[in-house]
């Protein structure tokens, strides 16, 4: 279930930059900001089209009101959702003098240096459990068990499963008939065909668990 969400993502290895050798204004690097964070926000995670395409924000990781001479540069800026872009605002509770993000129990997780599966549980339901360090202190600042995201991961979820009952589903319909064309093993063949109706009538209560009726 890990890999539905939080991916490990990477900086591009070169961002332009002017002849004169300093940065373009920041808006300039939206749209590789948006590959680089893999179109994601990456405080909550919800996808741009889980987002019903509503523009993402172009985020100052380290907040410019704290750090003005980090405004242009790329390699400190992430995309976020409206909703956690407007919560996390100026918040830098660790102050400026250290590189630190986080002191262990306030503060933010940089998502280009960090494993965030390490900070977060994403349970079956949806919701998000702290692991460690500032998770807790991030989900309660920023909302990340909102009820609009909650639902998300829980989509996320069981969409899976939907996908893997396919995947059955299919395998044993054409190990079956696979079977019955050598008119072989038909007392097998009946079974894997089973197995496939009952993969189908769970993948429809998953289903009606995603859009009920």
């Amino acid at each position: 279930m890990n890999h539905l969400f939080f991916p490990q993502i990477v900086r591009a290895e070169n961002y332009k930059i002017k002849t004169c050798g300093e940065f373009y204004g920041y808006a300039s690097y939206n749209e590789v900001i948006h590959a680089d964070c893999q179109n994601r926000c990456v405080y909550c995670d919800v996808k741009l089209e889980e987002n019903g395409h509503e523009g993402f924000a172009l985020d100052h990781f380290r907040p410019q009101e704290h750090f003005p001479d980090l405004k242009n540069n790329p390699n400190n800026l992430v995309i976020s959702c409206g909703k956690c872009n407007r919560s996390k605002s100026s918040h830098w509770p660790v102050g400026t003098s250290t590189e630190a993000t986080h002191d262990g129990t306030v503060g933010f997780i940089d998502p280009f240096q960090c494993n965030r599966l390490q900070y977060f549980q994403v349970e079956p339901a949806g919701t998000l459990s702290p692991l460690q360090g500032p998770s807790t202190y991030l989900i309660r600042l920023l909302g990340l068990n909102r009820a609009s995201r909650v639902l998300v991961r829980k989509h996320r979820i069981l969409n899976a499963k939907i996908d893997s009952l396919i995947s059955m589903a299919e395998e044993s319909i054409d190990c079956a008939l696979s079977l019955l064309e050598t008119e072989e093993e038909k007392e097998q063949a009946l079974r894997k065909i089973s197995s496939a109706k009952a993969a189908i009538a769970s993948i429809k209560e998953i289903r009606n668990e995603i859009h009920p009726t």
